[in-house]
């Protein structure tokens, strides 16, 4: 790496959002000083954007650890209070980066960004560009071509450099010259980047300052102020080289270590005018530990009964997102309440301090402006070793939610979504039914209508959802479910007895074992599964009908 530059705090290279929708470039220096003008980051891929949020978060936090915005003695509201309201907070921050600006260059000859600048392997080799951009079907995250792929402009491999670090797929590494795990110039895998391995959570505010500001585990870094020095993010420390920090699994120093983890040593080559990188090494770097690291609040944690019976100890992982049940499984994470008891799961960090002393000032500033729920992660394939999918999904949850004050209207909606679980049981054997009315034999119940149903309540749920900002009266907020599922069932459930067409209607009998004559036609599933939407319900007094 000689001669060639890209400095990233004055070079355009983060995609962002500005207000009136234009989506434009911009170096870290202008971008903390234009937050206010940003709504949200626009990469070319959730992850990517969710990656990239993390170094800012993570510089963010060290800019006010240099000015003391943590002070050991710190009140977590007046520390919360100083921070939202610090008008200066994009000047602090870039003093901040202009002291460590040399470490921001992405092909320094001695310590380029999120790289090692001498990485190679025995052989000399390297692919092509293309290995920076995750191959999830075709071309999901393409622009160009696959030949234009071979070379990435240099703002658009920086933010592939970082989503790299986070979400790269396990599997075989090429093996670098100075990394004592390698074997016959092979590095065996070690894992997917951390950020793979989580479920993140994110709470997005009216503009980026906003997002930054809400996403700030206070109470984590008030709680971690001892270890502060220990605490850095790669620009601050000794420059990596191809060997690992440890041969064994390594649990990070606090908040900005485990934003900025660094999963995989990487080089970027670029071409000679430092306008393209034209070719990438990607080898293993510092392998994370998994179990029972909490140095993360993007992430809820779930508990593992059997490794912590094998353990003797309670024993957690980080909770991923499930790609099929996102919206319900992560929403029932995230309004339940707080872990008491020994073996519960843990909820994001940021999501606990909502219910703290925090939760007034919070709901005070952001209470009536558009906040909202983003989860993000990656489902992988084939021992991590692809990537299946992508997870990002945003919810319409105001903060007010999130507080101690809507605990009610919380409780609510994890019994909504109980419900909606447990019927999923009930639509799937009508379904099937359906078909034996018809004179069929399955062994298994149809999926797709099944999952079509649960797709529609899924769109009437975050509408739900986008209601209870206001914190209506919980009976009332039950009620309002009950009339959108009840629509939702209706429709799907007369739509499936007409599809299933005449010999379902007139159906088949069979005799019982006690010798008595049953009709198994569609007319009487269809009564059986309303009868059951009410059951399922619990309407009382005919409150809300369903027939």
């Amino acid at each position: 790496m000689s001669g060639q530059t890209f400095n990233l705090l004055r070079e355009p290279w983060i995609k962002v959002r500005r207000r009136d929708g234009v989506v434009t470039e911009a170096g870290l220096l202008e971008l903390y000083e234009r937050a206010t003008e940003f709504t949200d980051l626009a990469g070319e891929s959730p992850t990517q954007d969710q990656a990239v949020f993390r170094i800012l978060e993570a510089v963010l936090i060290r800019a006010m650890r240099r000015h003391n915005f943590f002070a050991p003695d710190s009140d977590p509201v007046d520390a919360w209070e100083t921070i939202q309201g610090a008008q200066e907070l994009g000047e602090l921050v870039n003093k901040y980066l202009v002291e460590h600006e040399a470490r921001f260059d992405l092909f320094d000859p001695v310590a380029p960004f999120f790289q090692v600048a001498d990485l190679r392997t025995g052989k000399g080799e390297h692919p092509d560009a293309s290995v920076l951009i995750p191959d999830v079907g075709p071309g999901l995250f393409s622009t160009s071509t696959a030949a234009a792929r071979s070379r990435l402009p240099t703002a658009v491999a920086a933010r592939w450099l970082i989503a790299t670090h986070a979400y790269d797929i396990s599997g075989i590494k090429s093996g670098a010259v100075g990394d004592p795990r390698v074997k016959g110039g092979k590095g065996y895998p070690i894992g997917t980047g951390w950020a793979g391995a989580i479920g993140s959570v994110e709470i997005l505010g009216p503009t980026l300052r906003d997002t930054l500001v809400l996403n700030l585990p206070i109470e984590e870094l008030l709680k971690d102020s001892r270890h502060i020095n220990a605490d850095l993010p790669p620009w601050e420390r000794t420059p990596d080289s191809a060997a690992p920090r440890a041969v064994e699994e390594v649990h990070p120093e606090g908040v900005v270590d485990v934003l900025t983890w660094q999963q995989r040593r990487i080089r970027l080559f670029p071409s000679t005018d430092g306008k393209y990188v034209e070719g990438v090494l990607i080898c293993n770097g510092d392998k994370i530990q998994r179990a029972n690291n909490f140095a993360d609040p993007t992430t809820a944690y779930r508990y593992s009964s059997v490794q912590s019976k094998k353990a003797g100890v309670d024993v957690f992982f980080p909770k991923t997102h499930d790609p099929e049940l996102t919206v319900w499984r992560g929403i029932q994470s995230i309004f339940s309440e707080d872990a008491t008891e020994p073996g519960q799961d843990k909820k994001p960090a940021l999501v606990s301090q909502l219910r703290t002393d925090l939760a007034l000032p919070i709901a005070q500033r952001y209470g009536k402006e558009r906040t909202m729920l983003r989860l993000t992660g990656v489902s992988y394939g084939t021992q991590d070793a692809v990537v299946s999918s992508e997870i990002s999904e945003t919810y319409p949850v105001n903060v007010r939610l999130l507080g101690d004050d809507a605990g009610q209207l919380r409780d609510t909606a994890v019994r909504v979504i109980q419900r909606v679980m447990s019927f999923r049981g009930s639509m799937s054997w009508f379904h099937k039914q359906l078909l034996v009315c018809a004179g069929a034999s399955p062994e298994e119940a149809p999926t797709a209508p099944v999952q079509a149903w649960l797709s529609a309540l899924e769109t009437e749920f975050v509408a739900w959802l986008s209601y209870l900002g206001d914190l209506p009266d919980p009976q009332d907020a039950e009620e309002e479910w009950a009339r959108r599922m009840i629509a939702v069932t209706r429709r799907f459930v007369e739509q499936a007895v007409d599809a299933a067409g005449p010999r379902a209607a007139i159906g088949r009998s069979e005799q019982s074992e006690a010798g008595k004559m049953i009709l198994h036609s569609s007319a009487r599933y269809e009564t059986w599964i309303m009868s059951k939407l009410r059951e399922n319900l619990k309407i009382l007094k005919g409150e809300v009908s369903a027939s």
